[in-house]
């Protein structure tokens, strides 16, 4: 199995903030996350304020989309972001008005839905025949303990399901075991790394963890 992606999650509070805690950690991880708290803080400026620093870099705008996909999706697009993130209780129809709006744009922008709350697998079964093939397994910082064995399972289901998954939500340097015998597309990781006393060698170190447990 190909490793995981490593996507740090900024989920800052201010744009200066977000690029102090870039430093040195944009050379370890693979992808960069526009949070949804950054994004409501600055405003959809943000994404395209990185997009800028980092036109290389793979970039996420995680806004969870509810309604109105062309007008929040079009928003989100100024910033050509690599993936842009719709919540799963959005109607289907802001699920294709999104992807619409991305055709329109002529951008390659993928559309990743974030299972939070109430959703079903057959939901799952619809967004793919609509040419969604992401899901973000998300794990809400209310809750409090880590990763249960049934999350961990409906993970597993996903990816069986043909998804390519990515995990998110109260996920450190340990907790990183949990999921070594799935093929998970991403995990993402926020204050475990922001927080860290050195940024850079926590994001080294989950790298390098996770280059070791998918070989």
């Amino acid at each position: 199995m190909n490793r995981p992606l490593l996507q740090l999650a900024l989920d800052n509070t201010s744009l200066a903030s977000a690029l102090a805690s870039l430093e040195g950690v944009d050379e370890v991880v693979d992808i960069i996350e526009c949070g949804t708290i950054l994004i409501g803080a600055e405003g959809a400026k943000v994404i395209k304020t990185i997009r800028d620093i980092y036109p290389n870099k793979l970039l996420v705008a995680d806004f969870k989309i509810a309604d109105s996909g062309n007008v929040m999706g079009g928003l989100m697009l100024e910033g050509k972001p690599d993936f842009l993130t719709v919540i799963c209780a959005a109607h289907i129809n802001t699920m294709k008005a999104v992807k619409d709006e991305i055709e329109k744009r002529d951008l390659k922008t993928e559309v990743q839905i974030e299972l939070y709350g109430n959703w079903t697998f057959e939901e799952v079964r619809k967004w793919k025949e609509i040419g969604i093939n992401q899901v973000i397994l998300h794990h809400s910082r209310d809750i409090k303990g880590g990763w249960s064995k049934e999350e961990i399972d409906i993970a597993r289901k996903l990816c069986e399901e043909g998804m390519k998954v990515t995990v998110t939500g109260s996920i450190g340097y340990e907790d990183i075991d949990l999921f070594k015998d799935l093929p998970i597309y991403c995990i993402i990781c926020g204050r475990s790394i922001r927080d860290a006393k050195d940024p850079k060698d926590e994001a080294l170190k989950m790298k390098k963890k996770l280059e070791d447990l998918w070989l």
